[in-house]
């Protein structure tokens, strides 16, 4: 049996069989110099030099370690906040401590603690400014810095 490709009479010759890559440049794969040259095109291209929240440094300035104030005492407020914070805090931490140790505790006792708490929290309600000091610290309608 003869091969076909030899055969001049099915009507195809070799020439015209197979495609050329030169008729089609388009399907062509490109060559691997062209793939490094269109690489290092891609990676020049995202190494601009760029400054970002990374790139900031802090000046080596140093004002010393920082030593915050000390607190001022407890009881250096105004005496009547201070009552007030105590009967409203107070009350019920003796209330408690009542009910877990006098368990036969008189209901004066009660009483009274009941009335301390009350008047301690209207007594820190009446306490609060009146009206914005605009002329204290927080001076201002906004944000400080």
């Amino acid at each position: 049996m003869a091969d076909s490709r030899d055969d001049p009479s099915d009507g195809h010759s070799d020439d015209h069989a197979e495609d050329h890559p030169d008729d089609h440049p388009e399907q062509q794969p490109p060559d691997q110099a062209e793939i490094d040259r269109q690489w290092e095109g891609i990676v020049a291209g995202l190494e601009p030099p760029t400054s970002g929240p990374r790139d900031y440094t802090v000046d080596d300035e140093d004002e010393g370690e920082f030593v915050p104030p000390d607190p001022p005492a407890l009881g250096s407020g105004r005496p009547a906040v201070v009552l007030s914070a105590a009967g409203l805090a107070g009350s019920p931490v003796a209330l408690l401590l009542a009910a877990l140790f006098w368990p036969g505790i008189p209901s004066l006792v009660v009483t009274i603690l009941i009335v301390v708490m009350i008047a301690g929290g209207v007594g820190l309600f009446l306490s609060l400014p009146r009206d914005r000091d605009r002329g204290g610290p927080w001076g201002g309608d906004g944000a400080q810095v």
